[in-house]
Order: C-alpha cells, then structure tokens, then sequence
C-alpha cells in the first residue's frame, strides 16, 4: 500500500496499444521502478518507498498489464514483450533516458532493456533479478501442474479465500524473516489476490517461461555486452532465485556492483526497505 498518498501521483497512460497504470512522484533524475510477477504491483513493491525515492528523483512505477490497476492484456506476455513495452511506455511519458531498476520478473525486463536499447539507461538496478542464470533445473512436477487447470484453479482458490494461506507462502517463500509478514501486508496481498483475473497474467508467463527442466529466459551468455553502470541487490536468504545467480553475474558484468542482504529473502523492497532505499539513491547519486 502506498504511504503518504499525497506525495504521489496515479494516472493512465496508453503505451502499445495497452491502458497502463503509473504511480509518480518527485522531480529531478527519473527513476523508473519495474515490480515483478505472482502477485505484486507498483503499489506493493513500492509504495513504501516512493516518497524517500522521490525526495531525489522524478519516479515512476507501472503497474505491468493484467495487474494492480492496468489493463488485462487479450493476449499472452512475454518478457520481449515487456521490453517492448517499456520502451512504448517511456515514449508515452516522454522519458529518453532514465535510471532503470527492477525487482525479480521487472528485473529480467530492465536487463533486457537495457541490453536492447542501453543509450536510454543512465543505470541499472537488478534487485533478486530473474533472467541471470545460464540454467535453473526445475522440476517436473510444477511443469505439469500448471498445465492442470483444476489443479491451478484449487490452488487460486484457496488462497482467495484465506488469508492465513496467503501469509503461510509469504512466510515460508517469500520471506526470510516471517515476523515481518505484518498484516497489514498480508491484506494488501490478498486483496489484490481477490481481484477476478489476478492470477491470469503470472500463469500465462509462467507457462511460458517453465519449462520441463528448465526457465524460458536466461540473459547470462549477454552480460558481458553491458558497458554502463549496474547494480546488482539481492537477498542472501532467497528462496525464490538464489544470491548466486547475482555473484555471477557480477564476475560477467564489467564493473558491476554486488550488495547481499543478510537475512533477507526475495522481496527484498519490502523485507529490506530502508536497505533497498539507501542502496539505490547510493547508486544512482553516483552515476
């Protein structure tokens, strides 16, 4: 949820054809700030952190097609797609160039972004970022589950209709420390888990991105091509991508910057904010 409303701004923008939701606030150097898949949003990556973010720089954070408040795209995305539309949405907004950084899913985007278009980054920011490794086995079971609609349909529903259950994937996946799993939180969560088409978007992408033993995205064989500023954030304890992926890409990456926070999980925006906030205007300060 996003505090001290006032200081931020919530419109629409047409951006490829697609009605996309932005949160805004500040002036100065834009920062763009990419959420990531599952159930998440601008809002709840980042809301807590937009006014300290903007104290510095002009901020923006969309909410990505099919969730928080954009448009539920009629067809199915993948991450080419979404870098498709980001550069769509930064000329929609009238932003050239910008300070990019992204959590999980959107960190995978602003990767491929930044290596598609890279005279529109002034930085980029990769926090508990997909798309870094060169394999991630997985296993067989989940690839078939999401291709069991009953199975997927049981499982939305369960977790639609209790929030103890969304609380227990928050603590046991999602975060490395469950005494911050507020409630607060878990109701944020869970209300936009109760939105009708909330669970279409992540399934499409899951679909495309999981494979038998293995993911659909993967930008390592690419790092070395990146020749501007990068930082690199990530949890020591994630569960979800593991901090190695990060210290690898890191020795691919010329130049690059690793920071691991200890005792935190994936989420790190919201399990590390003050972390998150003070690494991330460090950084961009610098370049």
């Amino acid at each position: 949820m996003v505090t001290e409303g006032e200081r931020v701004a919530s419109r629409q923008v047409l951006a490829g054809g697609v009605r996309c939701h932005l949160l805004e606030a500040g002036a100065g150097p834009p920062l763009v700030l990419l959420h990531g898949t599952a159930i998440d949003s601008a809002s709840l990556s980042y809301g807590p952190s937009l006014p300290r973010l903007a104290e510095r720089h002009l901020v923006l954070a969309p909410d990505w097609p099919g969730y928080g408040r954009s448009e539920v795209p009629r067809v199915d995305l993948t991450i080419h797609d979404y870098v498709a539309l980001l550069g769509a949405l930064l000329d929609a907004v009238g932003m050239e160039r910008v300070h990019l950084a992204g959590f999980s899913m959107g960190g995978a985007v602003a990767l491929g972004f930044a290596l598609h278009a890279p005279q529109r980054v002034r930085s980029l920011s990769l926090v508990g970022s997909y798309g870094l490794a060169t394999s991630l086995p997985v296993p067989l079971l989940p690839y078939l589950a999401l291709r069991a609609p009953a199975l997927r349909r049981g499982v939305v529903w369960g977790l639609r209709r209790s929030r103890l259950l969304t609380s227990l994937v928050l603590r046991t996946l999602v975060f490395a420390d469950p005494k911050l799993v507020t409630r607060r939180l878990v109701a944020d969560v869970h209300e936009q888990l109760r939105a009708p088409e909330a669970e279409r978007s992540f399934v499409a992408w899951l679909r495309g991105e999981v494979r038998p033993f293995s993911l659909g995205t993967s930008f390592a064989e690419r790092l070395a091509e990146l020749r501007l500023p990068t930082l690199l954030l990530h949890g020591r304890n994630d569960r979800v991508i593991s901090w190695r992926y990060a210290e690898q890409a890191q020795r691919r990456i010329p130049h690059a910057e690793l920071t691991v926070v200890p005792g935190c999980g994936h989420w790190v925006p919201r399990e590390a904010p003050e972390v998150f906030r003070s690494e991330l205007l460090a950084f961009t300060s610098r370049h």
